[in-house]
């Protein structure tokens, strides 16, 4: 078993006629199996699962498969009272909780595959109430207008077949939902022995509650044992977990207490009921309330990490380019500088300067200049690779960092880069810009200066250089001083 994700396998749906028998088969099959725990005397079931699985079917499948609990629940009851009548208005009532249940849940809700947030959690066990007092009060009714039931037993009997209901759909519907999800996602050997430690001491702290030993123990608090289990499920494991170890839980609770085994194993059949009802709720709810709040949780720290995330982004980018800026820059310069230093390395920059850019802002207007600056960004990420990067320094200015970049590589990368943004034919709005030229500065750690602040001050006096000298050019800056040389062949502006 592993925890799940949230999309579901793609299928060859069943036919809709075997999907309404298969449903019929299923509902009266658990009702059969859940009327075997009935509390003696009569048959008072704590937890009624055929309202969970009507309930589930309904939110998967489609309202068009109210044939399939309407006839299953008639069916079920015609065996038990032998009343064709009674049991066809029984299983009306049925059908109609599960349609209206699902009606609500999914205007509401939507047709959850879990429960995401604490409030979907407290609205479903809300909507599974308000739509289970439907086939109560149609099966109560119907049980006394036709003598089969006094009416002075009217509230007693309603209260205990809408509790059943109730119980039924909290803890078998999220069930259901969460074991229709697909592809489990595998869990790590570790996530698997912690998973069996959980099983195995929530099964032996069952049987301590629920067994023998509670002759010999205080029965009542001893039962709320099992309630750090559930959180542990919930804050550590999937739905798909929270939901079976409850369903287990409740299993246990309800057999021990039919044996007359147990703390619920009262004197009293009503006592019985109400206790076991409570425990089953407190135990679902609980756990599914914990799952829930820890996937908002997580989704918050999610989305609080794409914001850092964002938010670091924008502080480290140039907005109008997307490259990184100058604070980036000064980063990443400071940290290849030790990694160069401490591994004998070398670490070029290239200052890069757009020629005349104040005459395009000024004949073609600002918006045609940035579409400028973003046509020679562009180009720039073509010529760098992973490890280096580039920034815009500021106004028309770039700068490239390359790590372990020698002399003549980074002459040459210089040269290449001149020449493609000389080749650059741009035009806005249908407007030539014109032939776009830039002056290159260059320098090298070690073989021009010892410190990053000292790099990037000679690479600004070798652009300065190529400016002075006609622009259109790469200048090298020249080492142990500030006074640049010309850097292989260049073209005059």
């Amino acid at each position: 078993m592993g925890g799940t994700r949230d999309s579901m396998a793609t299928s060859k749906p069943m036919p809709h006629v075997w999907q309404v028998g298969l449903l019929v088969v299923v509902y009266f099959v658990a009702a059969k199996l859940s009327l075997q725990l009935a509390i003696s005397p009569g048959y008072a079931v704590a937890i009624w699962p055929p309202s969970g699985i009507a309930l589930a079917a309904t939110l998967l499948l489609g309202a068009r498969l109210w044939p399939g609990v309407w006839l299953g629940a008639a069916l079920v009851n015609y065996t038990v009272n032998s009343s064709l009548m009674l049991a066809v208005l029984m299983g009306t009532g049925n059908a109609l909780e599960a349609l209206a249940g699902a009606e609500l849940v999914r205007r509401f809700m939507g047709v959850p595959r879990r429960f995401e947030r604490a409030r979907d959690v407290a609205l479903f066990v809300a909507i599974a109430a308000l739509s289970c007092t439907i086939a109560s009060s149609v099966g109560v009714v119907s049980m006394a207008a036709t003598g089969t039931m006094s009416w002075q037993d009217f509230l007693g009997n309603w209260w205990t077949w809408w509790q059943g209901d109730v119980t039924g759909i909290i803890l078998v519907t999220p069930l259901i939902l969460s074991w229709r999800l697909r592809r489990a996602v595998p869990w790590p050997r570790r996530k698997k022995l912690e998973a069996v430690c959980l099983a195995g001491l929530l099964l032996i702290v069952t049987l301590l509650v629920f067994g023998d030993a509670m002759e010999f123990l205080s029965p009542f608090p001893l039962t709320f044992a099992i309630l750090p289990f559930m959180i542990w499920a919930a804050l550590r494991f999937s739905q798909r977990v929270v939901t079976t170890a409850a369903a287990a839980v409740s299993g246990f609770a309800v057999d021990y207490t039919v044996k007359g085994i147990g703390p619920f194993a009262l004197w009293s059949l009503n006592e019985s009921l109400l206790i076991l009802q409570a425990f089953v709720s407190t135990v679902v709810i609980t756990s599914l309330m914990l799952s829930a709040l820890r996937i908002e949780r997580s989704r918050a720290l999610e989305r609080l990490e794409r914001v850092l995330i964002d938010l670091r982004e924008q502080a480290l980018t140039d907005p109008l380019t997307g490259l990184y800026n100058r604070r980036y820059l000064w980063e990443f310069l400071r940290r290849e500088w030790i990694r160069a230093k401490r591994k004998d390395d070398t670490l070029a920059v290239i200052m890069i300067d757009i020629d005349h850019f104040k005459r395009i802002n000024d004949i073609h207007g600002h918006e045609s200049g940035d579409f400028v600056l973003t046509a020679v960004a562009g180009l720039l990420r073509i010529w760098i690779r992973s490890s280096d990067i580039v920034c815009r320094y500021g106004g028309e200015e770039f700068v490239l960092v390359l790590p372990g970049t020698s002399l003549e590589n980074a002459r040459v990368r210089a040269e290449d880069i001149r020449l493609a943004i000389k080749e650059l034919d741009l035009a806005h709005h249908g407007v030539p810009l014109g032939g776009i030229t830039v002056s290159l500065g260059i320098a090298l750690f070690p073989d021009h200066v010892n410190d990053p602040d000292s790099l990037m001050q000679a690479a600004d006096a070798a652009l300065y250089a190529a400016k002075n000298a006609g622009r259109d050019r790469a200048v090298f800056c020249q080492p142990a001083r500030l006074t640049p040389t010309p850097a292989g062949r260049t073209t005059p502006s």
